[in-house]
């Protein structure tokens, strides 16, 4: 088959997955179930972009795989402006969901203003504890809860493993190309790695690779656990696009790697 039949027939499947997100099972922060999807715009560069949330929720997605391993809380980027709900969201639900892990995509609120921030943390300590206390009512397997953030949302991840430090952290995190989480090369005090074991992703050639450089030093330094990759090529927001820049290709399978690492 050549590269274009390949393309096209991984087209196809996603964009099914997309339409399928009415099917999505969505509960609220508060565990309410038959939260209705935030409205979506679809991009002419294939990102589809999630504007506006008005109701805070988790989107399940299962696997198929029994027991599952755990579950991973899954925080799409955006620059709190949006949610990139699709490459960084759905499709990575799938992937990890080959890998044995249930999956709870955060929809956490965008373009709120200036209080975005606070209200965006609210919403990922709101999803965490959710699932660490009541994950097993919806589905969702309670043996690992990680969080895992692209962008934006990787520093929201970093941010709820910070600040969840004193009572229940996740057990890991995953930090694809986060922004935000340094200032002159020193990794922020909002976003300092604790005791949770981290899995860190970066291009060098992306405008933030600073903040993972920083973050992966500031594991070092306090000997947190840290798988830190940092191809020289592949710039920022790849996520799981259909076409992925040549040497981040393996960044799922490194992935895998370190989850399988876990104990």
């Amino acid at each position: 088959m050549n590269q274009f039949a390949v393309v096209v027939g991984l087209l196809a499947v996603l964009g099914l997955c997309a339409a399928q997100a009415d099917d999505i099972r969505r509960i609220s922060l508060e565990g309410k179930d038959g939260v209705p999807p935030p409205p979506t715009v679809a991009g002419k560069d294939g990102i589809d972009r999630v504007q506006k949330v008005p109701t805070p929720a988790l989107e399940l997605f299962p696997t198929s795989q029994k027991p599952a391993r755990g579950t991973v809380m899954v925080c799409p980027g955006g620059g709190y402006g949006i949610l990139a709900i699709n490459h960084e969201g759905y499709y990575v639900a799938k992937k990890l969901n080959e890998f044995g892990y249930d999956v709870a995509i955060l929809l956490y609120r965008v373009s709120a203003g200036k209080e975005t921030r606070e209200l965006a943390i609210a919403d990922a300590q709101a999803g965490l504890a959710l699932l660490q206390k009541r994950g097993g009512e919806f589905g969702m397997c309670t043996k690992k809860i990680g969080v895992m953030g692209f962008s934006a949302g990787g520093h929201l991840a970093a941010r709820v493993t910070h600040a969840t430090a004193a009572g229940t952290p996740p057990d890991f995190a995953v930090l694809m190309y986060p922004a935000y989480l340094e200032k002159e090369g020193k990794v922020l005090d909002e976003v300092a790695p604790v005791k949770t074991p981290a899995f860190v992703y970066v291009a060098a050639d992306d405008k933030y690779a600073p903040s993972s450089i920083a973050y992966a030093a500031a594991c070092q330094e306090k000997k947190v656990p840290c798988d830190f990759h940092k191809p020289e090529h592949g710039g920022h927001g790849f996520g799981l696009k259909a076409v992925l820049p040549p040497e981040v290709k393996d960044w799922t399978d490194k992935l895998h790697a370190f989850l399988n690492g876990l104990k």
